[in-house]
């Protein structure tokens, strides 16, 4: 009788057991030398003989390798050694019980199963899988860890000047000459953020399109351009359905008029070809940007809100006497959906961040690379004053930059394998599509105000001190973020976390870890962080001076991102009328470094 059982290969065929297999594949992905790979081949054959199977599987002998593996305390062995996967019950549950899907979907949630369990168990090391894992810091889209690159804010004008695809060397689809007109370029520009949806795993999006599709505008009605740019929102809107993995996230901005650093540059028009300069164009600017209002506060048919693209406005004081009927569809907007973001551009730094990104000859495409959010309450809690809190907080942080570099080195990799075919080419005029040195690396603010209540025992709003101690940590993180932006030659930023999971997610680990610590009011009836650097809800202080404190928040994070959200049910005296919106932001752009507001009903 034969001992040793007959084997299932994937391939599909039946084999007879060889041992010498399991010795090859030992050697081959742990780097074990022969005498300990003959130790546990012959330990693996001595369990499958003495269970007396009949048959086995590839998975079921890698399984049991495994077991052998950490008995004999092999432990990074098994790590390496590990297949990668899921329980059937998982899938099966998740095509009994999945609602709005489809196959595509499906598919797509049980790869992104094997990338994420890929991430942690083969590019992250045991400390940083475990952080995260624990709840001290939380990597966002680890399941496109190992593949993809996160955001992007594309220039138009490597559109509109080479035509779709940019690049050259586009065997595999066919070319479009530069756009002959607005309706072609608002085609081509939708068209890429389908192309390259499958590159990145987080929002994409246009700044300034109005201004970079102004001499596109030229010598048409105002009909003809609403309809051409109805067509660029609508089909924005439905790439969801022609990409049915997972909804994509896209924004597109407005300005009523040219900003003033992109006057000087030159404009390009139909056929990709240079018409005067940006400056020439702040009549067609103004009627795109008064189009674009007048559709996003429509909507969709049947009064169904437009969520996607987000919706940026920026302004100025000096636009709002300037443009007061123009920012007053804007207000109409916001009294309807409360979807459109208002960016102050009057802050002290922000006009000359978005200047710079300009400054060069070449196109600017940016865009973050990776986030991860910090569990700053926690930072708290294992902590015995302040001192030892800074101690943890830098520790954690340092953890974060090596993950950082890791996902740098691991996208640098793909771009040179070709894995990332549109990211790895070069325009026609051999400026890159996607540059590493123009992606920021984001640390995510989670739970200041609870974190500083815990060490103070005040909330941020509290006291001059609970607020300055805010500030301290603030300060600190951007101290490391500079250092470490100097010594590797990368952009370290800190922003909000734009994530309710992480918050939620978060504040239940804290509550299983630290039930004697915590100290959570519920968060609109839900057991959350307060995101970022906000103030708790309720609380008993003027509008103005919420703002001017938080601008002090928003000043220190500059090139990062913070978002203030303010209820018009809360204030309604303040937003009854157009002009309270204009004057609510004159004082906003006056007296606060506010970055970026959201109204909400």
């Amino acid at each position: 009788m034969d001992l040793l059982p007959k084997v299932y290969r994937t391939e599909g065929d039946v084999v007879d057991f060889d041992p010498s297999k399991i010795k090859q594949s030992l050697e081959k992905e742990t780097g074990m030398n022969e005498e300990k790979s003959n130790l546990i081949t012959e330990l693996v054959v001595r369990r499958i003989i003495s269970s007396g199977m009949q048959f086995l599987s590839g998975p079921h002998i890698r399984e049991i390798v495994c077991s052998v593996l950490s008995e004999q305390h092999f432990e990074e062995e098994r790590k390496l050694y590990t297949r990668i996967g899921m329980p059937l019950m998982d899938y099966e549950q998740i095509l009994k019980e999945s609602k709005n899907t489809n196959p595509e979907k499906i598919h797509y949630w049980a790869a992104n199963q094997i990338s994420h369990e890929y991430s942690l168990l083969r590019i992250l090391n045991d400390a940083e899988s475990r952080a995260h894992l624990y709840g001290d810091i939380h990597i966002h889209k680890l399941k496109f860890f190992d593949l993809r690159p996160l955001s992007q804010t594309w220039d138009p004008r490597m559109i509109l000047k080479n035509g779709l695809p940019p690049y050259t060397n586009h065997h595999e689809v066919g070319s479009s000459d530069p756009a002959l007109n607005l309706r072609y370029a608002v085609k081509h520009l939708v068209q890429w953020l389908g192309m390259t949806q499958g590159e990145f795993s987080g929002e994409q999006g246009y700044n300034f399109i109005n201004t970079f599709l102004a001499p596109y505008a030229r010598g048409l009605s105002y009909d003809d351009v609403k309809k051409e740019i109805r067509d660029l929102i609508i089909d924005i809107n439905q790439l969801s359905f022609l990409i049915p993995q997972e909804k994509p996230i896209t924004s597109i901005s407005f300005s009523p008029t040219i900003l003033e650093g992109l006057r000087k540059y030159p404009a390009i028009g139909p056929n990709g070809a240079k018409n005067g300069t940006y400056d020439d164009y702040d009549k067609e600017c103004l009627m795109i940007f008064n189009i674009a209002s007048e559709i996003f506060a429509k909507g969709l048919e049947r009064g169904k809100p437009l969520r996607n693209p987000i919706h940026i406005v920026y302004f100025k004081n000096r636009w709002l006497d300037d443009f007061k009927e123009e920012y007053n569809k804007v207000w109409t907007e916001v009294r309807k959906t409360s979807f459109p973001y208002i960016v102050n551009l009057d802050s002290e730094w922000l006009e000359n961040e978005i200047a710079k990104r300009y400054e060069s000859k070449d196109l600017h495409n940016f865009g973050t690379l990776q986030n991860i959010s910090c569990n700053l309450p926690r930072y708290a809690y294992i902590s015995t004053n302040e001192d030892t809190f800074f101690e943890t907080l830098r520790e954690k942080m340092s953890l974060c930059f090596e993950i950082f570099r890791k996902k740098s080195k691991v996208i640098k990799e793909r771009l040179s394998s070709g894995v990332l075919p549109i990211c790895s080419r070069l325009t026609k005029s051999q400026y890159p599509i996607f540059s590493l040195e123009n992606q920021n690396f984001a640390f995510n603010l989670t739970g200041l105000n609870e974190c500083v209540k815990y060490i103070t025992n005040e909330d941020l709003h509290e006291s001059s001190q609970s607020l300055e101690f805010g500030e301290r940590i603030l300060e600190e993180m951007k101290k490391m973020c500079r250092e470490n932006s100097e010594q590797d030659q990368k952009n370290y930023i800190i922003q909000e976390s734009f994530s309710e999971k992480v918050l939620h997610r978060f504040a239940k680990l804290d509550m299983k870890h630290f039930p004697n610590k915590i100290n959570l009011s519920l968060e609109e009836g839900k057991l959350r962080y307060i995101n970022s650097t906000k103030f708790k809800s309720g609380i008993n202080k003027d509008i103005f001076t919420k703002l001017e404190l938080q601008g002090r928040f928003h000043k220190k994070i500059k090139n990062g991102r913070l978002l203030e959200q303010i209820s018009l049910n809360e204030y309604l005296d303040l937003f009854q009328t157009d002009a309270n919106f204009n004057a609510f932001l004159k004082k906003v752009g006056k007296h606060t470094n506010i970055a970026c507001l959201k109204f909400e009903i």
